[in-house]
């Protein structure tokens, strides 16, 4: 099993990179290791201690590196690299896994038309069994009428105090009147749209709340110009048009670690290079995470992320919850 994992990893990061090779990307490492993490109020970093000294962060995605080197003036770059997030080992997270990133000049309509050039490419390029799934139209949903039509709600004009009496008369469970937007957004979001779609092919959901996506530029009040691409219920990649404004910005990473406090994390250091930076960047620009493990299931109809990892690391006390995925794996 574990031969064949390796290879199929191999064929994929190949087809990665002989796409972004083809299309004069550049590709680039920037640090795993830093004094300072985007403050998310989501996204958890790991935390590492030298000796006495720290603590220091590991990335949970490229993002800044990347942009710093794109302020050094190379607009297309991208990177394969391991990315570490603290979060519940489950069937479809791991908390080092391995990610894609690329940034381009254009918008995020551009960088929706390159990831299916980049997905159509990977296809192409290998033996896949469900090639039909590849072939279909790739279908666009805006992320509010999306809301609408399965749950009821457009939740994006509103205040948390209005979602929350929304979803209350609507009947949604597992609310509650203390929750911020973000949270009653993603119950929402999980719990009554996303299991009420069921698309037959690939399928892009655009136009996220301001709310919950702090580096994305603005499209309006409420919205910014951001993505998700899915495969058969699996978010796959996320991109957005960078927001260039650092002032901005800053304010955003203020608001985060604002919403970090509130639920009783701890605020994450602001880079202030990072900051710096935007400030030199010529837009419009275009960035697009990838989660090679995850479009390695959808490529090898896998159920879980521990069907594509030859080796995965667990801690003791999980080993027993996800030991019965693969009963006759002794390698998990």
């Amino acid at each position: 099993m574990d031969t064949d994992i390796l290879k199929a990893r191999h064929g994929l990061l190949k087809a990665i990179r002989d796409f972004f090779y083809r299309n004069d990307y550049l590709e680039v490492e920037t640090p795993f290791l830093s004094q300072c993490a985007a403050p998310d109020a989501y996204i958890e970093p790991l935390r590492v201690f030298v000796g006495a000294a720290g603590p220091f962060f590991l990335h949970t995605s490229p993002e800044m590196g990347m942009k710093k080197l794109l302020a050094s003036g190379h607009e297309k770059i991208f990177q394969v690299c391991k990315v570490f997030r603290v979060e519940e080992f489950e069937e479809h997270h791991n908390t080092e896994f391995t990610m894609l990133e690329w940034y381009m000049p254009g918008t995020y309509e551009d960088a929706m038309l390159e990831t299916k050039r980049l997905v159509d490419s990977v296809v192409s390029d290998l033996d896949v069994a469900d090639r039909d799934f590849f072939d279909r139209p790739w279908k666009r949903f805006d992320l509010g009428e999306l809301c609408l039509e399965k749950a009821g709600i457009h939740p994006l004009s509103l205040d948390e105090g209005q979602l929350f009496a929304a979803m209350r008369d609507r009947g949604i469970a597992g609310i509650r009147q203390d929750e911020g937007w973000q949270d009653l957004f993603f119950k929402l979001l999980i719990q009554e749209v996303e299991p009420r779609l069921h698309e037959s092919g690939p399928y892009f959901i655009e136009d996220w709340p301001r709310h919950i996506t702090s580096m994305a530029k603005r499209k309006d009040d409420y919205r910014v110009e951001r993505f998700e691409l899915y495969m058969k219920g699996l978010e796959i990649a996320n991109g957005y048009t960078e927001l260039l404004d650092p002032e901005e910005q800053r304010r955003r990473f203020l608001e985060e670690n604002e919403m970090r406090r509130r639920s009783g994390k701890e605020p994450l250091p602001v880079d202030t290079t990072f900051l710096e930076a935007l400030g030199r960047l010529k837009g419009p620009c275009a960035g697009v995470s990838l989660g090679v493990d995850r479009l390695l299931m959808v490529l090898l109809e896998c159920e879980t992320i521990g069907d594509v990892l030859p080796a995965r690391f667990l801690p003791s006390r999980a080993q027993s919850k996800v030991a019965h995925l693969d009963g006759v794996r002794g390698d998990l």
